[in-house]
């Protein structure tokens, strides 16, 4: 029988390039494409993933599961984006993607009853018994700032890139520098927050209370409330490092109705680097979590689990400051 390897072989490319071209992606040159469809007409080869299930016992199909009430959703620039990088390394190995919804049974029961090989948790609340469930059954897992046990988890380092962006402030001159923080109850809050802490103590900057808020979503509309009440202290921050880009538009609008100016009296960083970092005014300093890193990695270390080789139970993936004009020299 002729499978995707010898198909390779015929028109001189790597698997991978094989498996772009049936999965209709893009970035295949059309003369390649051209040269592997016809060798696939010619040898009558047919992706038949119900025989590839009988012969190796297994369906080839990987879930996805966040947790609907999280109001994340997929649209997210940093989930769609982890994502999508994750949906093309694991079609790569050969599995199909299908999306697992909780719905009336469960998450748990539901990819049992889909039969997947393994699963991709995007979004997870901890207090949900279900999904905590679905950890603990046999599926194999992983996940993204969800830490839990012994699920491998791959995620950004969110205390260098918080140290990062506090020593880029402490070296404008800033001393009153604030943080609107994530959730405590998640991975990104607390270690966010921690990575803030170190690097105002490094500097022999004494931590503030007054300039630390704990925001309860990952909003503008948190971003915005925060920055507010930043605003009316007697002696108001002079910069503000933001648990994410999404909120900072939020803390942007906050000191624009105030009559002061992001850049110029306020210096704000995020923490992202979304799509729309790059297009605010001013453009917006933030640190950029590397999105594709995390989904290709994620996708490696599930095809492992699911063929039972050893993983590592965390992957730090590092963190970079993008500069922009949203951060000054205090004045």
């Amino acid at each position: 029988m002729v499978d995707i390897r010898e198909i390779a072989r015929l028109a001189g490319v790597s698997t991978a390039t094989v498996s772009k071209v049936l999965n209709n992606y893009t970035e295949v040159s059309d003369a390649t494409k051209e040269r592997i469809l016809k060798i696939v007409e010619e040898v009558g080869y047919i992706p038949n993933s119900s025989a590839r299930a009988l012969s190796t016992k297994r369906t080839w199909l990987i879930g996805i599961v966040y947790s609907e009430h999280l109001h994340i959703g997929l649209e997210h620039n940093y989930f769609s984006g982890v994502l999508e990088a994750f949906k093309r390394e694991i079609e790569q190995f050969g599995y199909d993607v299908v999306f697992i919804s909780g719905g009336d049974i469960g998450y748990l029961k539901r990819c049992q009853v889909r039969n997947v090989d393994g699963v991709f948790v995007v979004t997870a609340d901890m207090a949900d018994t279900d999904l905590t469930a679905l950890f603990d059954s046999d599926i194999k897992c992983v996940t993204t700032d969800v830490p839990y046990k012994s699920i491998p988890l791959v995620y950004s380092d969110n205390k260098q890139g918080s140290i990062l962006a506090t020593n880029h402030l402490l070296e404008l001159g800033h001393k009153k520098i604030a943080h609107i923080g994530g959730p405590l109850s998640t991975l990104a809050g607390s270690e966010r927050l921690e990575g803030y802490k170190e690097a105002l103590l490094s500097s022999g900057v004494a931590f503030n209370e007054d300039y630390y808020i704990e925001a309860m979503e990952f909003d503008s509309q948190s971003g915005y409330e925060c920055m507010n009440r930043l605003l009316d202290l007697p002696q108001p921050p002079t910069a503000v490092f933001v648990m994410c880009d999404l909120s900072a538009l939020g803390v942007f609008k906050a000191i624009n109705e105030r009559g002061l100016k992001v850049g110029e009296d306020i210096s704000v960083v995020g923490f992202d680097d979304i799509e729309l970092a790059s297009h605010t005014h001013p453009s917006l300093t933030t640190v950029r979590q590397n999105r594709k890193a995390i989904g290709r990695s994620l996708a490696q270390i599930l095809d492992r689990r699911i063929n039972n080789k050893k993983v590592e139970e965390r992957t730090l993936i590092p963190t970079q400051l993008i500069i922009r004009s949203s951060t000054c020299k205090v004045k």
